[in-house]
């Protein structure tokens, strides 16, 4: 092997020697370096409200309809034919008015008959009494006698009331919501003539559901809100005893004693029946959340600036928004984010009257 083989051979085990050593002159292996990434983690934003609870008072909602005190059907209570109609529907009437009169025919003589029957039998029964006096005539023919005489006295008073049936007269005040004849019809008896109308005083009926009906109470002052806009207040004064077999609800009446003059009947209405009253909040139902097993609550940031979630029970809604309990009397309240956190995380709380949540 000659001189130039050699020193280059030298040279590369010199060059491998260096490599396995690291760096010339440096006893120690080199410090590795790792780049660290500095992470900063922001809690997530939310707008919030501060809110106490308000005492409100929670209420039976029933949907019903108003209808009259009373309803009369007017029926002919004789034959004969119609010679007069006193009145025309939408007419105010008081009890005793004379809404037809039927033809008489021939009742007056029937009564006349009647009443001279009646006079013989009383003389026929006050001779034979004077004469049982005297014991001129037995027992057996007074009792007789007394016998025919109630008997005329039945047929008079059929023939009288046969006359006054003519008149068919109104048995309540009201108003004439229907006729049903019209003056040279023939009618029977039991036709209906007419239908009366009393609603100087309106009765509100609706149902119950079962699962509230517990909570209702006879003589509870009641709202009503009928779909004309008239608000009118009453009193429950009927309860159901037993449910209606296909919607298991209870049938309520409340009575308003004093409706309006123009007070219309038929017309739906809404009865809200005050149960209890307690301290709520009132929350938009926008800010109403569900928790993973599907109960229903709101969620709040603690002291501690951490998510809450709180079980609540809505008691009563309207226009504003739903009234909730549950909660504690004085809360805050997460309005705005609350989709995108959870219980037990961190936020930044921002209120709503300041700058909007980013």
């Amino acid at each position: 092997m000659n001189k130039s083989m050699l020193i280059a051979l030298g040279a590369v085990i010199t060059l491998f020697l260096w490599m396995l050593s690291g760096q010339p002159g440096s006893g120690k292996p080199p410090e590795k370096t790792t780049p660290t990434v500095a992470r900063e983690i922001t809690a997530m934003k939310v707008q919030t409200r501060r809110q106490s609870s308000q005492f409100i008072t929670r209420e039976v909602i029933v949907q019903g309809q108003a209808e009259p005190l009373k309803i009369m059907h007017l029926k002919a209570e004789t034959d004969g034919r119609v010679e007069a109609l006193n009145v025309r529907k939408g007419q105010r009437v008081k009890q005793g008015d004379v809404i037809a009169r039927l033809s008489i025919d021939n009742r007056e003589a029937l009564l006349a008959v009647a009443r001279a029957s009646t006079v013989q039998a009383t003389n026929e029964y006050e001779a034979a009494r004077k004469l049982q006096k005297q014991g001129l005539q037995s027992k057996y023919n007074l009792e007789s006698s007394a016998a025919k005489l109630e008997a005329s006295r039945a047929q008079l008073k059929a023939a009288e009331l046969e006359i006054s049936y003519t008149k068919l007269i109104a048995s309540i005040d009201g108003i004439i919501e229907d006729i049903d004849i019209e003056t040279g019809d023939f009618v029977d008896r039991g036709t209906q003539i007419a239908t009366l109308v009393d609603n100087s005083q309106l009765l509100i009926t609706g149902n119950v559901p079962q699962q509230n009906i517990t909570d209702v109470r006879i003589g509870t002052e009641s709202s009503v809100e009928l779909i004309t806009g008239e608000i009118l207040t009453g009193d429950v004064h009927y309860i159901a005893s037993m449910a209606d077999p296909a919607s298991r609800s209870f049938r309520i009446e409340v009575l308003i004693t004093d409706p309006p003059g123009q007070a219309l009947t038929g017309v739906s209405a809404e009865i809200r029946i005050p149960v209890e009253t307690l301290q709520a909040h009132l929350v938009s139902p926008a800010i109403l959340a569900l928790d993973e097993d599907g109960t229903l609550g709101i969620k709040a940031v603690n002291e501690n600036s951490e998510v809450v979630f709180h079980t609540v029970e809505v008691v009563k809604t309207q226009s504003r928004g739903a009234w909730v309990t549950g909660i504690p009397d004085d809360i805050t309240v997460i309005t705005l984010g609350q989709g995108f956190v959870s219980a037990g995380e961190k936020v930044q709380a921002v209120e709503e009257s300041m700058n909007k949540v980013h």
